[in-house]
């Protein structure tokens, strides 16, 4: 895939945006709509059989129309899907904003209201996508994004897996997809994963937000995932002695080496994270104009006009008397 490339006659592809679980992310002009979306193309391993290459192009297809299904706020809508010239695509939604990552970085560690704002927001998302079997096995701060407005969006459903009524991957268990900073120990050891695997990430991404830093860290990186299977967590509080002992516990049984050990759902993860949501704020500060992305914004504004155009509304208002 090249700069310039048109795809099905209308997907004008402007720049490279980073690299998705299965492949590269683009940024493209839909010629026929005039708007941008994100396009994911498959890009097969090196070395991989034709019956391994078609094996992933239908797992690529799969996931996608699964994704497609959904309708939620926190999910990125699903436009598009085909193949061009063998390249097998699909068509997003272009959410744009501050990935978690980075949000992290600018901060070194966030308010206790900010982490809980992002984490019932990824909840509800989990809460979503776990209802339909799916589990994104790849929730990290860069698949995370904030956007100007505080709405959190989960990106990237690129290494999902879908389950059966018995809640086996439909994929191979040798599969260990993700990665490693924030997979859960049975992702690791290549055993089936359930919705509790993306628990565990979520814990892990409480813990990063509200501390500035990874759950485990090693100069070898590679001893990573060894100390997800092997090692206690340190306690929040050991690292931030302002945390609340609810929200500290919380983190360490999301953090549960076995699956069984963690909470059982999505929604019980919201309802303990619920408590330390801001409280709404006055109407009149929804009016102010915003520049940076605050997660916050829609817990102390419910539904609050975009106040970006504010002053234009004040030289309008102005202008009628």
């Amino acid at each position: 895939m090249d700069i310039g490339t048109l795809i099905a006659k209308r997907y004008r592809v402007k720049s490279a945006i980073g690299h998705g679980g299965m492949g590269q992310v683009w940024m493209a002009d839909d010629e026929h709509l005039g708007r941008s979306v994100a396009i994911k193309t498959m890009t097969p391993a090196s070395g991989l059989t034709p019956s391994q290459i078609a094996h992933d192009s239908a797992r690529f297809e799969r996931e996608a129309k699964a994704v497609a299904r959904l309708d939620h706020t926190g999910l990125a809508a699903v436009y598009d899907l085909g193949v061009e010239t063998g390249t097998h695509y699909l068509v997003m939604q272009y959410v744009q904003g501050l990935d978690l990552g980075d949000y992290i970085v600018e901060r070194e560690r966030l308010t206790l209201e900010e982490a809980t704002a992002v984490g019932v927001q990824i909840c509800s998302v989990l809460a979503a996508t776990h209802s339909r079997g799916i589990v994104h096995r790849d929730l990290k701060p860069g698949n995370v994004r904030i956007r100007t407005d505080g709405v959190v969006k989960v990106l990237d459903f690129g290494v999902a897996a879908i389950l059966d009524g018995d809640t086996q991957k439909l994929t191979t268990t040798s599969e260990r997809l993700g990665t490693f900073q924030y997979m859960a120990p049975e992702q690791i050891m290549g055993e089936p994963v359930d919705p509790r695997t993306d628990l565990y990430a979520l814990g892990c991404l409480l813990h990063e937000m509200l501390t500035g830093r990874p759950v485990f860290e090693h100069e070898a990186p590679l001893m990573v995932p060894s100390l997800h299977t092997g090692a206690a967590p340190e306690p929040l509080r050991a690292l931030r002695p302002d945390a609340s002992e609810d929200v500290e516990n919380l983190v360490l049984e999301l953090l549960a080496k076995k699956p069984a050990d963690r909470p059982v759902h999505a929604g019980e993860v919201y309802r303990r994270l619920a408590v330390h949501l801001p409280a709404p704020g006055a109407p009149e500060a929804a009016l102010v104009p915003w520049a940076e992305p605050d997660p916050r914004r829609p817990f102390r504004h419910p539904m609050a006009p975009d106040a970006r155009p504010v002053r234009q509304w004040a030289r309008e208002a102005g202008g009628a008397r």
